[in-house]
């Protein structure tokens, strides 16, 4: 996962497959053939998508044939998350918005003090 690299562009259905996958393996369904089953698709499919998961960096694979597991790397799936999806709580949506009332609030403070400044000439 490269961090200087500025993020591409994603699809929302990539995203939502992206995201389906790391759900899954997250729950405990972390073999091809039950992550083809959360995706509707079939295994060669499912494959690719793991494939390039993998690449990225958010998912590991564990032995091999039809032993293969795969495993979430939490810090890369987070970056991923926090690079890829805002999550916004509402307690960040209050705090935007009271923010932006004290910026409105300076803003109009300043413009009160220029005039002042202003008539005493």
């Amino acid at each position: 996962m490269e961090s200087d690299s500025t993020p591409e562009e994603i699809k929302p259905e990539k995203l939502v497959k992206d995201l389906k996958i790391i759900t899954a393996i997250s729950l405990g369904k972390n073999r091809n053939k039950e992550l083809a089953k959360v995706l509707d698709t079939d295994k060669s499919f499912t494959s690719k998508k793991i494939k390039e998961l993998e690449e990225k960096g958010l998912i590991s694979k564990i032995g091999e044939g039809k032993e293969t597991r795969y495993r979430l790397n939490p810090f890369h799936v987070m970056q991923f998350l926090q690079s890829t999806v805002v999550i916004t709580t509402k307690k960040q949506k209050e705090a935007a918005a009271l923010a932006k009332h004290n910026e409105q609030e300076i803003v109009l403070e300043e413009n009160t003090e220029e005039e002042g400044d202003q008539s005493e000439v």
